[in-house]
């Protein structure tokens, strides 16, 4: 009588829990995926939900994509190696590789998993520096490439819009400068209150969980604001280009104010530098800089012999984006008496023959020995239209 009794019991219990959650269901109650994972996950207690980064820290745990240390902490403010994020980053992309053969470094199949599938460039990380602590803008690179070769994503074409905001951008080396105005503008890794993006500073475990979460779960990204669109200015062919194919200097200006306002000189590891980025301009033209260092009298250079001016560069610019050149012949500051820049908007297929070799209607020249003025020079008439006044010093920084 006792176990007929007890399987009623039972009987009833699981009706009533089934009925419980029937109406739980009606009710239109539910639990989000965030719940879940929080319900069913190591607790760190140096990870309080109030720390910025616990959905992260959280999410990937429960995804088994990275673990906290044997005294139940995770270490949010630690710095994590190259190893360690490469490993976390291929456990959160594709799978757990087999575990190293004997006397291997442990992490060399969870390497090599990561160049079949391009997060990382063959050897680009030496063996004895897999334990060196991984910087900002070296995740950027790896977040970058999973984003392009792992999730299939579009590369965005318009990252100047979005990293005009970084204000330490143009310190970020030219090998990853690319890789973060990519994951910048997809909202994947964000910068500092100061508007700085650090790409040389030692990455967190906290920033490295907050990364990758970004970049496999969309929902998670941060919300970028574009700039203004430099190619939103309204360009009409009819008004704007002269006779003989030139963009006329009113719509010119617009353009190349663009271009002045990134442009930078500076010095850096002994090295020097110029770099800015490229405004796209309508089809048919293209943007072109040319660069004329003088020196100083008594440095071995005829100051007036213009073929014998020590550095000289005119650059076709390339279509939009960042652009980055050494000057070299430099070995200090002392030896420059003043530069000379000239920026220029060229007709590609422009009509007059008489002046082919000024493919362009007006050219803007500065000069850092100047007053802060920008002339704008008609090629055609060989004057001087007007000059425009802007503070030279953001753009000559070395000094």
């Amino acid at each position: 009588m006792k176990n007929i009794l007890a399987k009623k019991s039972l009987k009833a219990a699981l009706a009533f829990i089934s009925v419980c959650l029937l109406l739980l269901a009606l009710s239109g109650i539910a639990w989000s995926e965030d719940d879940r994972i929080t319900k069913n996950i190591q607790k760190y207690p140096d990870v309080p939900e109030s720390h910025w980064a616990h959905t992260y820290i959280t999410r990937l745990t429960y995804d088994g994509a990275i673990t906290g240390y044997p005294d139940g902490t995770f270490g949010p403010s630690r710095n994590i190696t190259r190893a360690e994020f490469v490993a976390v980053a291929v456990r959160a992309l594709l799978t757990q590789p087999e575990a190293p053969a004997a006397g291997q470094h442990w992490a060399a199949n969870i390497m090599q998993a990561a160049q079949r599938n391009n997060l990382l460039d063959a050897g680009e990380f030496a063996q004895d520096t897999w334990n060196t602590p991984i910087n900002r803008q070296e995740m950027a690179k790896i977040m970058a490439r999973a984003a392009q070769y792992v999730r299939k994503e579009t590369l965005d074409t318009k990252t100047s819009l979005y990293t005009s905001k970084i204000t330490d951008f143009s310190g970020i080396s030219e090998a990853y400068n690319s890789y973060v105005a990519q994951v910048y503008a997809k909202g994947i890794v964000g910068g500092y209150p100061d508007g700085s993006f650090g790409g040389e500073k030692p990455a967190t475990r906290a920033e490295a969980a907050a990364m990758l979460v970004r970049l496999i779960d969309p929902s998670h990204r941060l919300t970028v604001t574009a700039t203004e669109d430099p190619v939103g200015i309204t360009f009409n062919p009819a008004t704007d280009v002269a006779a003989d194919g030139r963009m006329k200097l009113e719509k010119a200006e617009q353009y190349l104010m663009k271009n002045v306002q990134s442009l930078r000189f500076y010095t850096e590891g002994g090295k020097y530098y110029f770099e800015g980025y490229t405004t796209e301009v309508p089809e048919g033209f293209r943007n072109r800089i040319s660069i004329r260092i003088i020196f100083m009298p008594g440095t071995g250079f005829p100051i007036a012999n213009y073929n014998t001016i020590p550095y000289r560069a005119v650059i076709d610019l390339p279509t939009v984006g960042p652009f980055k050149e050494e000057i070299k012949g430099i070995s200090s500051l002392e030896q420059i008496n003043y530069v000379v820049v000239t920026t220029s908007i060229n007709a590609i297929n422009h009509t007059n023959t008489s002046y082919e070799k000024y493919n362009f209607e007006v050219c803007w020249e500065f000069s850092s020995g100047n007053d802060n003025r920008i002339n704008a020079i008609n090629c055609i008439k060989a004057s001087i239209e007007t000059h425009k006044f802007y503070d030279l010093s953001t753009i000559f920084t070395w000094w």
